[in-house]
């Protein structure tokens, strides 16, 4: 069970963006007194630049000194494909002097431990990062700096501040994105408010994790990429993401389709949609099942050659032709789980105004509640996002 958050905010009102290679869909929604969410508006294929450079949103965007202008300010959350962006968790430990080790940590100590580990990982880090999103180093801009789950001389707290100790441990995560992306949203990313960005497979499978147990994986197949993430525990008992290629695409489906019936693309696509939605006779339905039973044994088989266990979710336009839950060999294939979390986050079950498939539904409003019930706004984590404006400079 999903435990009952500690915080509610009603009556704000946000913008969840979802950048993507194919373009940037934003969904405009709210929360009223009862926790219903209120979807306003769905806007597909969002000129950024453009839509920023609206006079108006400029006005409302000002702020002095942290507190915005304009009440009816709307928070952005964002979050970006994960060839746009990516998260790398870097375990750290920092070694106090040892005269400092029986003085409590403080904040300026920690964050100056922080800011000289980081001096020594960054350029593998940046580097890193620019591999996974197939870019140059140098347009790999850090976005993102989050340290979490602390330890101070192997003993777990919530905040290493006001402790003594001779060696404080956390994870440190980096997140990082493209030059485009960092310069059309540098005004959020510089500003001196919140900005919740992550990479949405990460943030996804996070949100999921608040009704099922680790460990997960998400199969994301969409604009002719297939991914597979995969959120478990480390031996220290902490969720980490892994990424692994997975070479099964709908495209090997499709392909059968075309080739046994001499149908375009677009055509086997439109005949796949509507036997998974049982819209053929039973003699159609059992030819088109031989046709596409290869195909669906290449992704299980794929499936154990990674060895997953657990939940496995496929991100896709396409359902899956089997009825879910589906089991095999420790995996159980589900439907994301976005009614289960909303319930126990105790959002009411009435969504006004929703009108987007449970596809599009999901990939906007697992993040907007990771972003709602973000806990990381810790102080060390402000002077950390402090640091990075100057650096994005």
């Amino acid at each position: 069970m999903v435990k009952k958050p500690l915080i509610f905010k009603p009556h704000e009102k946000f913008l969840v963006l979802e950048i993507m290679p194919s373009g940037v869909n934003g969904l405009f929604l709210s929360v009223d007194e009862d926790r219903n969410l209120i979807f306003e508006k769905f806007v597909r294929n969002i000129d950024l630049k453009k839509f920023f450079r609206s006079p108006v949103r400029r006005a409302t965007q000002q702020s002095w000194e942290g507190n915005y202008l304009f009440k009816g300010h709307r928070k952005v959350i964002a979050v970006a494909d994960s060839s746009l962006a990516t998260t790398i968790p870097i375990p750290v430990d920092l070694v106090r002097e040892p005269a400092d080790a029986h003085i409590e940590i403080s904040v300026p100590e920690l964050e100056n431990l922080i800011a000289q580990e980081m001096a020594k990982i960054f350029n593998q880090c940046r580097s890193e990062a620019a591999e996974r999103l197939g870019i140059h180093e140098l347009d790999a801009m850090l976005v993102g700096e989050k340290a979490k789950y602390f330890k101070v001389d192997g003993e777990e707290v919530v905040n290493p501040v006001g402790f003594a100790g001779k060696k404080i441990s956390l994870l440190l995560d980096l997140t990082f994105t493209t030059r485009g992306i960092f310069e059309t949203l540098q005004q959020f990313f510089n500003a001196p408010e919140d900005f919740f960005f992550a990479e949405s497979a990460q943030v996804r499978l996070t949100s999921i994790a608040r009704a099922r147990k680790l460990p997960l994986n998400l199969v994301f197949s969409d604009h002719g990429t297939t991914s597979l993430f995969i959120l478990e525990r480390t031996k220290a008992g902490h969720p980490i993401l892994y990424r692994e290629p997975f070479t099964w695409s709908f495209d090997t489906l499709f392909g059968r389709v075309a080739g046994e019936f001499g149908v375009s693309d677009a055509a086997a696509r439109e005949m796949y949609g509507h036997y998974v939605k049982k819209g053929v006779s039973e003699s159609a339905a059992r030819a088109f099942k031989k046709t596409i039973d290869p195909a669906v044994d290449e992704l299980l088989r794929e499936v154990e050659k990674k060895k997953l266990k657990g939940f496995l979710y496929m991100d896709a336009p396409h359902a899956l032709p089997f009825d879910m839950p589906y089991r095999h060999e420790g995996v159980v294939f589900e439907e994301l789980p976005l009614a289960e979390v909303l319930q126990g986050l105790g959002f009411g079950a009435g969504m006004q105004g929703g009108t987007l498939s449970a596809h599009e539904l999901s990939r906007h409003l697992l993040p907007f509640l990771e972003a709602y019930f973000d806990k990381s706004d810790m102080e060390i984590n402000q002077k950390l996002r402090r640091r990075l404006h100057w650096l994005a400079v």
